[in-house]
């Protein structure tokens, strides 16, 4: 029907009205219980809401990009109820522009549904984890659309090729490959989760709070449980039949064929001949299915149960992270701990929901309203006309369910191995609540206090006995602060990736509310020298008047990346009597003559410059200049009698000069003050006591070379880790370069790095004319446009290569950065090149390079 009347557009007001209801009131009130759960300790996890009311749920809505897969998801419910608002004002008839409009309202949700999920997909195999530039998010998005066109047009190709030409259901089959991201995120993420569901809903049948469910149940609450519970449990089974019945019709294709598919499969088929159920009954059936009110009914139903229920109940899930810690091959688009956190990756997860799987359920939907009730169905007899017949439609949808259903049993099958290990994991329900309690009654403050102050001190003792105590007070306060403790221990000893992770468990913690814990990751990641992690990590947070260690951090990052940073000789008079930056430019000094010393003294005292005068230490004893060395080292102990640090400095010393029995008296009183520290192990290491050498310190102290090579990646910036590892010349250099200065005064080597003058003559005096003279011989026997264009190619080549050679130096990173690898290249053609064996012992304690202050505590 094409003629118009205004009582046509009632479906599409009635539609409109109900979408308007859905996304002001059942939308956010679905989203206002969403939770995560992460790791906290062994066998241990804290359970944090990020909504507890519907506005809190609508300012979660409003994150960036969000607002667009919610679009979408209203899109196709809307397509939906205009179809159920035709069905309800005339099922005799349908208005033509309706019927194209739910088509277009459908189509664009289900055009977009495999294109978000294998984005997000194929995002797992990425490193980074961090926010990229534009033009890789376009050209990530381009291929991944050019692999679903090219796999669902070699499909119908190879369709158009057969005997007959193309068939019906090898559309079909084209359209499952085009939708095959989304039936795979959502067999991964249901056959991960079913663990984590199946025991937590029972719990919820039992009447107690679960992750999932953190309110104390009521009766319906308790009874959808128990209804959700045994479909859980029978959904391996279910999956099985699905899979069984697809492939017995398709390949043996028996008579019977149809019934089997319109009776359940061989399970249900089975059961109706078992059964014998009378013609009478199936009679009365059929003619049910011809009313169009049990169409309506139908549709309502599925918009409550799969528009609702099933794309909910996934967000929540995905939020909880319990394919995380549950579960096996699931779809993990950021950690839990990130997901408590950042702002971003709960937008992710929430994009990823409504624009991944609205187009895929709702298609879903359409197939099986076609499947049933097709005599009420628009276009019916042109799909036939077509050949989409019902035997077609039939197995269109059960091709549909059962493949999904064979990625969620294969991962089952692998998840299942946790089901017993999950039991024994134990959820602390609102620990924030709790927390936030505690802390504005006043409690916790001594706790934060000794561990702010053991970090100023770079009393790694102290920090080490605070997390071994038990201490009598709110777990969830006390879990906090030892997290603190452990995560500043971290950074201290330079143990960055485990500091990074320390971060994000006290970051996870506060909600995202931790500046100190944002900072450590940040240096961290420039530890590691991963500088757009390191700016990502900076970003948002805020600078107060006064609060300049962000910005100290930024220009560290700007100054270490100089042909993309932004730092010029302005800036670095901007910071003058920072000690930060005036310890970075005394470095550059003393860099330009390998000088272990300043040559004028700091005018500051405060702890960087105690921290950088004891790395002068260092570079003293690396020079033999042990006198020097020794009585720097008396003087920091003078003015900082209790640093640990100092006093390991001038043991060290001692034994340069074979003062043992000294030494082993500075030793004797750090056991007293300072036992726990592992700096302080690793001295009486080496003074020959027995300590446990898995320790950092201690292994590269007197550990063997083979089970120190793994500190490379574990202390990013202590060079004589470095030095253990294959090959590691380069990761020296890269985390201080002044790991090499005593052999390089030794050999005479100047340290500056400039192409050989050798190889400036062999590139341009050499190979160049023999790229012209290969054209000019060419031309002897080919035209002369071919010579020409071969001389001016391989002329283009060469230099392109060297430019391309040159942007490779330039890349930072901690492992094999091209430009450190050709500076130590340098350094062993010159008999200058670093070695382990040639260190004083004990130089892996003492040596810091770029120094920065957080929160007062000073880390390298």
């Amino acid at each position: 029907m094409s003629d118009f009347s205004l009582e046509l557009l009632l479906p599409i007001v009635g539609a409109l009205i109900v979408t308007a209801f859905m996304w002001s009131f059942l939308l956010p009130n679905s989203m206002s219980s969403l939770q995560v759960a992460f790791e906290i300790d062994d066998m241990l996890y804290e359970v944090h809401r990020l909504t507890r009311d519907r506005e809190e749920a609508r300012m979660l809505l409003r994150l960036p990009s969000v607002g667009f897969g919610v679009a979408l998801y209203l899109m196709a419910m809307t397509g939906i109820l205009i179809l159920v608002g035709e069905l309800i004002f005339d099922p005799n008839t349908y208005f033509r522009p309706n019927v194209y409009l739910i088509m277009l309202l459908i189509i664009i949700p289900v055009l977009f549904s495999p294109w978000v999920t294998l984005s997000a997909q194929l995002e797992q195999m990425y490193r980074d984890k961090i926010s990229v530039a534009w033009h890789i998010k376009i050209f990530r998005k381009t291929w991944t659309l050019a692999i679903l066109t090219f796999a669902t047009a070699f499909i119908l190709w190879i369709g158009s090729n057969q005997d007959g030409g193309l068939q019906p259901i090898w559309v079909v089959y084209a359209l499952m490959v085009f939708m095959s991201p989304t039936i795979l995120a959502y067999g991964r993420i249901l056959g991960a989760s079913w663990n984590m569901l199946i025991q937590k809903k029972w719990e919820t049948v039992r009447g107690h709070e679960t992750p999932i469910d953190p309110d104390p149940p009521g009766f319906f609450k308790r009874l959808g449980s128990l209804i959700l519970s045994f479909f859980l449990f029978t959904m391996p089974l279910t999956a099985l039949n699905g899979i069984i019945t697809v492939i017995h019709v398709i390949i043996n294709q028996p008579p019977n064929a149809e019934d089997i598919l319109n009776f359940g499969g061989i399970v249900g088929y089975s059961l109706y001949e078992w059964a014998e159920i009378n013609q009478e009954w199936i009679e009365k059936w059929v003619s049910i299915k011809q009313l169009s009110s049990t169409l309506t009914i139908y549709l309502s139903f599925n918009i409550a149960i799969v528009g609702l229920a099933f794309i909910f109940e996934l967000t929540r899930n995905l939020f909880l992270g319990g394919q995380t810690f549950g579960g096996l091959g699931g779809v993990s688009l950021a950690s839990p701990r990130e997901i408590r956190s950042e702002t971003s990756a709960q937008a992710k997860i929430l994009y990823f929901s409504f624009a991944g799987f609205s187009g895929y359920t709702v298609l879903l939907l359409v197939l099986i309203c076609y499947k049933e009730f097709s005599h009420l169905m628009p276009y019916t007899g042109v799909l036939e006309s077509y050949g989409f017949s019902e035997l077609i439609i039939l197995q269109s949808t059960w091709l549909f369910i059962a493949v999904g259903q064979a990625i969620f049993l294969l991962t089952w099958l692998l998840s299942i191995s946790r089901f017993t290990s999950l039991g024994k994991l134990e959820f602390d329900l609102d620990p924030e609540i709790r927390r936030e309690g505690v802390i504005m009654s006043g409690g916790g403050d001594w706790m934060r206090d000794l561990v702010e102050k053991a970090a100023r001190l770079d009393d790694v003792d102290h920090l080490r006995r605070f997390q071994q105590e038990f201490i009598d007070g709110d777990e969830a306060i006390v879990r906090l602060e030892k997290s603190r403790a452990k995560m500043v221990e971290m950074a201290l000893r330079g143990l960055w990736p485990k500091a990074i992770d320390e971060a994000k468990k006290v970051l996870a913690q506060e909600g995202g509310e931790n500046d100190e814990a944002r900072l450590i990751i940040a240096a961290g990641h420039l530890s590691c020298r991963r500088l757009d992690a390191a700016r990502e990590a900076l970003r948002g947070l805020t600078i107060d008047e006064g609060y300049d260690e962000p910005e100290l951090m930024s220009f560290i990052i700007e100054w270490l990346d100089p042909w993309r940073g932004q730092v010029d000789e302005d800036d670095i008079w901007d910071w003058e009597n920072n000690s930060c930056i005036d310890n970075l430019n005394d470095m550059m000094k003393r860099l330009r003559s390998w000088n272990p010393v300043p040559t004028t003294k700091s005018q500051h005292r405060d702890r960087l410059t105690l921290q950088a005068r004891i790395s002068h230490v260092a570079l003293l004893r690396a020079q033999r200049r042990h006198d020097e060395s020794l009585d720097l080292a008396l003087e920091l102990i003078k003015s900082e009698p209790l640093s640990a640090k100092a006093r390991i400095s001038a043991a060290l010393c001692l034994v340069d000069i074979g003062e043992w029995h000294c030494a082993q008296s500075i030793y004797r009183e750090l056991s007293e003050s300072d036992a726990f520290d592992p700096r302080v192990k690793a001295l009486g290491a080496l003074l020959g006591m027995v300590e446990d050498d898995t320790e950092f310190e201690v292994s590269l102290a007197v550990g063997d070379a083979k089970s120190n090579r793994k500190w490379v990646d574990e202390a990013p910036v202590n060079s004589i880790a470095a030095l253990y590892a294959k090959r590691g010349e380069d990761e020296a250099l890269n985390a201080n370069v002044m790991v090499a200065s005593h052999h390089a005064i030794e050999k005479g080597v100047p340290p500056r790095f400039s192409p050989s003058p050798l190889t400036m003559v062999f590139n341009y005096l050499i190979l160049l004319p023999i790229w012209w003279l290969l054209g000019i011989y060419i031309t002897s026997f080919r035209p002369l446009a071919t010579g020409l264009g071969i001389a001016i190619g391989l002329t283009l080549v060469h230099i392109f290569y060297r430019r391309f050679k040159r942007n490779q130096r330039r890349v930072i990173k901690q492992r094999d950065q091209k430009g450190m690898i050709a500076y130590a290249r340098r350094l062993k053609r010159l008999k200058a090149r670093p070695t382990k064996d040639t260190m004083p012992i004990g130089n892996h304690l003492l040596l810091s390079g770029i120094l920065v202050p957080i929160n007062g505590a000073i880390y390298d």
